[in-house]
């Protein structure tokens, strides 16, 4: 084969880690759990709220939370707090103090995370492949060597 064919392989290999990259994005979700009662709130604390003065979304949002319950959204404004961020947000209700944390995270289960995967997969595939040939061809393919 020739150097062009090797390039061509090279180049299908970076396109599909950088779609893997971009439909990656689709799998980003955000988990709003609770961490329970403090007496002190943390340094590392985004927010500081009262319950009252939360919107009746948000307050439905943690009271669900402070059940014990996980939540998933994929829509960051539907994050309790007023900064729809990640973070921790440590939220005042009758005399106590509940932290909430709120983290990103990659969801591998969505058809977003599983693409993004095969993607970057057969991507790491193809360039590792085109340099063995270009630069390495007297080497046999690593799953053929007895």
């Amino acid at each position: 084969m020739s150097d062009s064919v090797y390039f061509g392989l090279f180049i299908v290999g970076i396109f599909l880690l950088t779609g893997a990259l971009v439909v990656g994005v689709g799998a980003l979700e955000y988990e709003v759990t609770s961490l329970g009662t403090v007496k002190e709130v943390p340094d590392d604390t985004e927010s500081l709220v009262v319950y009252d003065s939360l919107s009746e979304r948000d307050r439905q949002t943690v009271q669900r939370v402070l059940a014990g319950e996980r939540l998933v959204v994929r829509d960051p404004t539907e994050l309790p707090g007023p900064r729809k961020t990640k973070g921790k947000l440590a939220v005042q209700r009758d005399g106590e103090t509940y932290l909430v944390t709120r983290r990103v995270f990659f969801n591998w289960r969505t058809k977003f995370g599983a693409s993004s995967i095969a993607m970057a997969a057969a991507g790491l595939l193809a360039v590792s492949e085109a340099v063995r040939r270009q630069h390495f061809p007297h080497r046999t393919v690593v799953w053929t060597r007895r």
